[in-house]
C-alpha cells in the first residue's frame, strides 16, 4: 500500500493553456498542504478540510475568493466533505459572504442534528460555528482551519489516512453567471463527492448532468465490484458520457491507495501525493480529442 495518499483537481472545463499551468500549480500546493496536515497529526477530515480550504482561499480557483459569480454579481458557494468511515456527510449550499465553506459542511455533519444547509439559514450556522469556537475567523467570513500551515470548474480532493480511512470533498463557485439560487451537484451526497470505507471519488462538470447519474457513487460502485480506480473513473465518464452527452471529470481513490482520474473535457489539473511524501506528481489529465479541437 502506498499510503497516506491525497490526490486533488481543479475542476475540469475548457481551459486556457496559459491558466493550466496556474491550476496545476496550486493544486500541487494544495495537496502538499493536505498532506503535511497528516504529517502533523491531523485527522483525514483535518487534510481533506485543509486542502479544500487552501483552494477555496488561493483565488486562482473557481472555489471561495476565487469563485466565478452569479448574475447579480455575487459568490455564492458550495461545498461538501464526505467521511468515508461512516458514510456521514455535511453540505452547504448558495451561500453568500463566506470564503470557507468547507469548513461549515464539516461543522454541519459533526456538530448539528443534520446534513445539509442552505442559503441565509446555512450563514445562521456559520455564525453559530464561530461564537461556538469551532473554527476562528481571521475576517469576515474567512476561517482557520485545522492544523493549516498557510494561508476552472468545482475543486475536490479525497485523503486516504495510514489506516485507511477515507474523505472526500467537493468546493465550487458553480457555472460562470449562474441564476441566484442554483445549487449544483458539489454539495449533492453521491453526486459531487463520496466515499465509504472501500472507495472516495469527487467529480467536477456540469452539475445538472453529474447529479442525473450519481457520477461519484457510480464510480466508487465500480471499485466495489473489482475494478481499479482507474478504470472504474474511466467507466464512470463513459456512462456519464453515454447518458448526459455533457462534459465532467473525475478522481477516484481506494483504501488500499491505488488511485485513478478521468475526463472528457479539454483538460483537469491533478496532483497526486502517497507514501513518504517526498514527491507530489502533478499533471494535466487532457482529453485528447478536445485538444485537437481547440488547436
Amino acid at each position: 500500500m502506498d499510503l497516506p495518499l491525497v490526490i486533488v483537481h481543479g475542476g475540469a472545463g475548457s481551459w486556457k493553456d496559459e491558466r493550466l499551468k496556474v491550476g496545476v500549480e496550486y493544486v500541487e500546493k494544495a495537496a502538499r498542504e493536505g498532506f503535511s496536515c497528516l504529517e502533523r497529526g491531523g485527522s483525514v477530515l483535518d487534510a481533506a478540510e485543509a486542502c479544500t480550504l487552501f483552494m477555496e482561499s488561493c483565488g486562482e480557483l473557481n472555489a471561495g475568493r476565487g469563485a466565478r459569480p452569479n448574475r447579480d454579481g455575487e459568490l455564492e458557494l458550495d461545498a461538501m466533505i464526505v467521511n468515508g468511515a461512516d458514510i456521514t456527510f455535511g453540505s452547504v449550499a448558495a451561500i453568500i459572504g463566506i470564503e470557507n465553506p468547507i469548513s461549515l459542511a464539516r461543522y454541519i455533519m459533526e456538530r448539528t442534528d443534520y446534513s445539509f444547509f442552505a442559503g441565509g439559514n446555512a450563514h445562521r450556522i456559520y455564525e453559530q460555528m464561530i461564537s461556538e469556537g469551532y473554527r476562528e475567523e481571521k475576517t469576515q467570513g474567512v476561517v482557520m482551519g485545522p492544523h493549516v500551515s498557510s494561508t476552472s470548474d468545482t475543486v475536490g480532493c479525497i485523503v486516504v489516512d495510514k489506516s485507511g480511512n477515507i474523505a472526500a470533498t467537493s468546493s465550487t463557485g458553480g457555472i460562470p453567471n449562474k441564476a441566484p439560487g442554483r445549487v449544483g451537484d458539489s454539495p449533492v451526497m453521491g453526486a459531487g463527492a463520496y466515499a465509504n470505507q472501500c472507495c472516495g471519488a469527487s467529480a467536477t462538470g456540469y452539475g445538472e448532468h453529474i447529479m442525473r447519474v450519481v457520477l461519484s457513487r457510480t464510480t466508487v460502485l465500480y471499485v466495489e465490484e473489482g475494478q481499479s480506480p482507474m478504470q472504474a473513473a474511466k467507466r464512470g465518464m463513459e456512462i456519464f458520457e453515454q447518458k448526459t452527452g455533457s462534459e465532467a471529470g473525475i478522481i477516484v481513490a481506494d483504501a488500499k491507495g491505488r488511485w485513478g482520474y478521468a475526463t472528457n473535457a479539454k483538460a483537469m489539473p491533478v496532483a497526486v501525493l502517497a507514501g513518504n511524501g517526498l514527491k507530489v506528481t502533478s499533471f494535466t489529465c487532457v482529453n485528447e480529442e478536445k485538444q485537437q479541437e481547440e488547436t
